[in-house]
C-alpha cells in the first residue's frame, strides 16, 4: 500500500496515515469533549466513532480514511478533523499530504497577528545585526520591527513603515534606488504577485496591490506583464542615499524566515564593499 496507507514490505517505509491517525486518537481524552462522556467510557482515547460524530460523518466514512483509502476527501472535512483531534500546524499538513497528497491552502492572516509575532528575542537579533541595516516586515511588507542602522539608511521607516509603499508611492524612491525600473520596481511587483496568488484571500495584500497601481499608473505596464518572482535572497542593488552622502553603495539583500512562522521575513542589507573586506 502507498504512503496513505498502511505499511508494505518495507519497514523502513514512512508511517503511514492509519498509524498517525490511531495515535492521534489515542491521546484524545473523551471528557475533554461535550457530549462523549457517559457511563462505563474510557478516560483516554478517542474511537473512530467518536471522531466520527465530532467530524459530522458517517462511521464508515471516517474509517476509510483511517484505512488508507484514497477518496475524495474535501478540505472542508480535513480541517474539521484536524480541529477534533486538535492537531498541531505541522500535525494538520501531514493529515493533508497523507490524504491527498497536498498541502492545506495557505489562509489569509490579519496584520494584528503578524505583528504580536514581533518580540523581545527577534529585536535582538535585529540589533545583533549592526552596522548592517535590518528589519521584519509582515506578508504586506509593513516593518514590523527594525534595527537603529535601518532608521539611519531610512529614516521614513519610523512612521511609513511599509516598504512598498515608499518604493512605489514616494519620489525619493525613485532615487535612491538605482536603476528603479528594472532591479527594484520589477522584481517588487513579482513579489507582490506571489503573494497574492498563495495568500488569495489577504485583504492587507490586495490592498497594497489596488493602492500601489492606483497611486502609480505608470506602474500598469509593468503590472501587465504578469511577472512573478520569489523574495530575493543573496542578490545584489545598489543605493543612494543621504545617509551615504550620495554614493552609490552596492548591498546584498539577505532574506530569511523565521522556522516558527510562515508570515513574517527578516531582511539585513549588507554593503558588498564591507563583505570583501572581510572575506
Amino acid at each position: 500500500m502507498d504512503s496513505r496507507g498502511g505499511r508494505g514490505d518495507d519497514d523502513s517505509q514512512d508511517e503511514s496515515l492509519s498509524e498517525l491517525l490511531r495515535s492521534w486518537r489515542s491521546r484524545s481524552d473523551p471528557r475533554a469533549f461535550p457530549g462523549l462522556t457517559g457511563q462505563g467510557r474510557r478516560s483516554i482515547g478517542l474511537s473512530q466513532r467518536d471522531v466520527a460524530r465530532l467530524t459530522g460523518v458517517s462511521e464508515r466514512w471516517y474509517g476509510s480514511l483511517e484505512r488508507g483509502n484514497e477518496a475524495n476527501y474535501s478540505a472542508d472535512f480535513l480541517d474539521r478533523l484536524s480541529t477534533a483531534l486538535r492537531l498541531s500546524p505541522a500535525e494538520r499538513h501531514a493529515l493533508y499530504l497523507r490524504a491527498i497528497g497536498r498541502p492545506p491552502a495557505l489562509a489569509a492572516v490579519p496584520e494584528t497577528d503578524a505583528a504580536a509575532e514581533m518580540d523581545e528575542v527577534l529585536q535582538q537579533f535585529l540589533d545583533s545585526q549592526s552596522p548592517n541595516p535590518a528589519y521584519v516586515s509582515d506578508l504586506a511588507w509593513n516593518m514590523i520591527g527594525h534595527n537603529e542602522p535601518l532608521r539611519e539608511w531610512f529614516p521614513w521607516a519610523a512612521h511609513q513603515a511599509n516598504l512598498m509603499r515608499w518604493a512605489f508611492l514616494s519620489r525619493e524612491a525613485r532615487e535612491q534606488l538605482v536603476n528603479w525600473r528594472e532591479d527594484w520596481a520589477r522584481p517588487y511587483l513579482g513579489q507582490i504577485r506571489y503573494a497574492r496568488v498563495h495568500y488569495p484571500k489577504n485583504e492587507a495584500l490586495r490592498r497594497l496591490e489596488r493602492d500601489i497601481l492606483a497611486g502609480s499608473p505608470d506602474l500598469q505596464g509593468m503590472w501587465n506583464r504578469r511577472e512573478v518572482h520569489e523574495h530575493v535572497d543573496g542578490s545584489l542593488r545598489r543605493l543612494k542615499l543621504p545617509y551615504h552622502r550620495g554614493r552609490e553603495v552596492p548591498v546584498h539583500i539577505i532574506a530569511l524566515r523565521p522556522m516558527r512562522s510562515d508570515r513574517l521575513r527578516v531582511i539585513v542589507l549588507m554593503e558588498s564593499d564591507r563583505v570583501a573586506a572581510s572575506g
